[in-house]
């Protein structure tokens, strides 16, 4: 449970962030992926998998929460969108504003998102673009993807998962990904607006003659220390 002044959560919640955040996020330009399998880990209701795939990539998404009804899944984003909106609110003064201006279009951003992401969800039986599974383990094969974006999830929830927690994760993200891929993750703070506290020591332990680790900034401005990515080069 993360519990403080500036946000207030229980449990992990659900994302519903759009394609063009996670440009910004992760200063992407899918292109240089074309033709390669690209996959959102722990997802939620983001709208990335869905744009991506309308545009052309070979996009996917994984997600624990995969496993709800259509029905259940419309719920439970609706229910998150008003939660998510209060609680924002009550935060507002310490966040800043510069990717979304107001509280007002930061929702109709997260409404759009969630809209068009059950468009997708609604055909995944026909069109299998969203998996059931969670962190530290994924329902894929060594090698398959040639970029792995996370958000929002690991680092920011650092008082519910632990530094061996991110170890395995990050261990589990690198195995599903193809020699010559990458992984980025934003952001690298947590609910206390403070940047993770063992980064260092992460880095230290995943690094090697296989993997390469970064630090790259991103044009994404909302929580005040979240001006980084972290970026992992599978040599």
């Amino acid at each position: 449970m993360s519990k403080n002044a500036f946000y207030e959560q229980v449990g992990v919640a659900m994302t519903c962030r759009s394609y063009e955040e996670y440009e910004k996020m992760f200063d992407l330009n899918l292109e240089q992926f074309k033709g390669e399998k690209v996959l959102d880990v722990a997802a939620g209701a983001s709208s990335f998998t869905t744009s991506a795939y309308h545009k052309g990539y070979d996009a996917y998404a994984v997600d624990p929460l995969y496993n709800l009804s259509v029905e259940e899944m419309r719920k439970h984003g609706e229910e998150e969108i008003q939660e998510a909106s209060r609680k924002l609110k009550k935060g507002a003064r310490t966040l800043l504003w510069d990717s979304y201006k107001t509280l007002e279009e930061h929702d109709k951003i997260r409404r759009d998102s969630f809209s068009l992401f059950m468009e997708q969800y609604t055909q995944n039986e026909k069109e299998q673009r969203f998996f059931h599974g969670a962190l530290p383990h994924l329902p894929f094969s060594d090698h398959t993807f040639s970029l792995l974006l996370c958000n929002h999830f690991l680092f920011l929830y650092e008082e519910q998962f632990n530094f061996q927690f991110h170890v395995k994760a990050m261990k589990e993200m690198i195995r599903v990904t193809k020699k010559g891929g990458e992984i980025r993750i934003y952001p690298l703070v947590g609910f206390n607006h403070e940047i993770y506290p063992y980064l260092n020591n992460l880095i230290e332990t995943l690094e090697n003659d296989y993997v390469e680790i970064k630090l790259l900034p991103t044009t994404f401005r909302f929580m005040p220390k979240a001006t980084e990515m972290l970026v992992i080069y599978k040599k």
